[in-house]
């Protein structure tokens, strides 16, 4: 029959990462290929829009295995190969960078000077951005929390005081005895 096909995959589907950070996305290629001496194209996409199969094909970062050669574009960094495995790197995340990020492989075989695909292969990670929260609103947050721990402490201390003067006067009401 035909070439055996290889698979794309994922290590999870959907990542949740917060504004500011750093991001690495994973796609595992598995399963054989028809011919090793074949070129192996391996590219990231980008869909704002949902499609699972980044069909604009707003290109994220392409290698060609058989160069290892890298390209980055928009603090995007495309890491070459390791055992099987390509990445990329989307650095300061920003709200817009949300959506799914697709990464194809594509198998092809050069005939008469020209690549002839064989094979393609995709997998998606779903990114969610979540927004820092303002830093007025986490000093807001800590000083009502540290406002309401004082009030906590100064009504109980009436309470902690009157339980030492018990205490004492049942120490003293033996000794008397």
């Amino acid at each position: 029959g035909g070439p055996a096909a290889f698979l794309v995959t994922t290590p999870y589907s959907l990542c949740v990462c917060p504004e500011g950070q750093n991001v690495t996305l994973t796609c595992r290629i598995s399963g054989p290929l028809a011919d090793r001496h074949d070129l192996l194209y391996k590219t990231w996409y980008f869909s704002s829009n949902g499609d699972q199969s980044c069909s604009e094909k707003k290109r994220n970062g392409t290698q060609k295995s058989s160069l290892g050669g890298q390209a980055s574009h928009h603090g995007v960094e495309f890491v070459p190969d390791h055992h099987g495995a390509f990445h990329i790197v989307v650095m300061n995340l920003t709200l817009q960078d949300s959506g799914n990020y697709c990464c194809y492989a594509v198998e092809a075989r050069r005939e008469h000077g020209k690549p002839h695909t064989l094979q393609v292969a995709h997998g998606f990670v779903e990114l969610q951005i979540q927004q820092a929260l303002p830093s007025s609103v986490a000093d807001i947050t800590a000083a009502a929390l540290a406002t309401g721990a004082c009030i906590v402490g100064i009504l109980c201390l009436p309470l902690i005081l009157l339980l030492i003067y018990k205490q004492r006067q049942a120490v003293s009401s033996r000794r008397t005895y």
